[in-house]
C-alpha cells in the first residue's frame, strides 16, 4: 500500500511560480520599470541598446528641466529659463566627468558590466533621481510662491536632491550586484564624489534661485560657505524686520 502523500499543487498566486511580466521598451514601461522592478531592469538586455540609454537620457533631463522651471518660478523674469537650464546641464556634466571614476570603481566593486552597460546604469540612476524630483515638483512649486526665503527655498531644494540622490544611489548599487560586484564600498565613495559634485555645481552655476544682471557668476566659492552664508542672511535679515507698531488710537471724539 503506498502511503505517500499526494503532492501539494504550487500555490499560483505565489511570487516562486507567478509568470514574470516581460518589460516593454517604450517609454512608460522604462519608467514603471524603475520604480517597481529595478532589479529586473537592470539585468534586462535592453540596456545594452543605443534606444534605451536614449530614453533614459529623456526621462533625466526632462525630469530635471521641470524641477528647474519650478525652482525659476521663485524669481521669475530670466529664471524661468536659465534654471532648467543650468539644472540639466549641470546634470549632463556631472555624469560625464564622473563617469571614468564610477567605472573604475565598479571594477572594484567586482562588478562584469561593460563601459556601455554601465553608462546605461548611471543614466538609469540619474532618470529614476529626476523622477523623484518630478513628484517633489508641485510641493516645491507652492513654497515659491508662498515664501521670500532664499535660505528656506535653498534648504527645500537641496533636501530634495539629496533624498533623491539617495534613491538613485540605492538602484545603482542594486544594478551593480546584479552584475556581479561583492563589495559595497568603492560604488559608496563614487557616490560621494559625485553628490560633491553636483552640490558644487549649484554654487558655481549660480545664480539658480536669485536674480542678477549677469548669467552666472565668476566668484569661486565652496557650496557650504556659499549656502551657510545666505542661509546666515535670510535668518539675520529675518531678525532685522521691524516689529510692527500697534495702530494710534482714535481720539476721543466726546472731547
Amino acid at each position: 500500500m503506498n502511503t505517500t502523500p499526494p503532492p501539494v499543487p504550487p500555490d499560483p498566486t505565489s511570487e516562486a511560480t507567478a509568470p514574470s511580466v516581460p518589460i516593454g521598451s517604450g517609454l512608460r514601461e522604462i519608467f514603471e520599470a524603475l520604480l517597481r522592478r529595478p532589479r529586473e531592469l537592470a539585468a534586462h538586455a535592453m540596456l545594452d541598446t543605443p534606444a534605451t540609454l536614449g530614453k533614459l537620457a529623456l526621462l533625466a533631463i526632462g525630469a530635471i528641466t521641470v524641477f528647474g522651471l519650478v525652482l525659476g518660478t521663485f524669481a521669475w523674469q530670466d529664471q524661468i529659463w536659465a534654471a532648467p537650464l543650468k539644472l540639466g546641464a549641470a546634470l549632463i556634466f556631472a555624469a560625464i566627468i564622473c563617469f571614468p571614476s564610477l567605472y573604475i570603481f565598479a571594477c572594484l566593486a567586482g562588478a562584469t558590466s561593460s563601459a556601455a552597460r554601465l553608462a546605461t546604469l548611471l543614466t538609469a540612476m540619474l532618470a529614476l533621481s529626476g523622477i523623484l524630483l518630478l513628484g517633489f515638483a508641485p510641493a516645491v512649486w507652492i513654497f515659491t510662491q508662498g515664501t521670500t526665503s532664499f535660505g528656506f527655498m535653498g534648504l527645500l531644494a537641496i533636501g530634495s536632491w539629496l533624498i533623491a540622490f539617495l534613491f538613485g544611489y540605492r538602484f545603482l548599487s542594486t544594478a551593480l550586484k546584479v552584475h556581479g560586484a561583492t563589495q559595497s564600498g568603492p560604488v559608496f565613495i563614487w557616490s560621494m564624489i559625485f553628490l560633491l559634485v553636483t552640490l558644487q555645481l549649484t554654487t558655481s552655476l549660480r545664480p539658480i534661485l536669485g536674480t542678477s544682471d549677469r548669467f552666472m557668476t565668476t566668484e569661486k566659492k565652496f557650496f557650504l560657505q556659499h549656502w551657510s552664508e545666505q542661509v546666515g542672511r535670510s535668518l539675520g535679515d529675518k531678525k532685522n524686520e521691524p516689529e510692527p507698531t500697534a495702530e494710534p488710537e482714535p481720539a476721543d471724539i466726546r472731547r
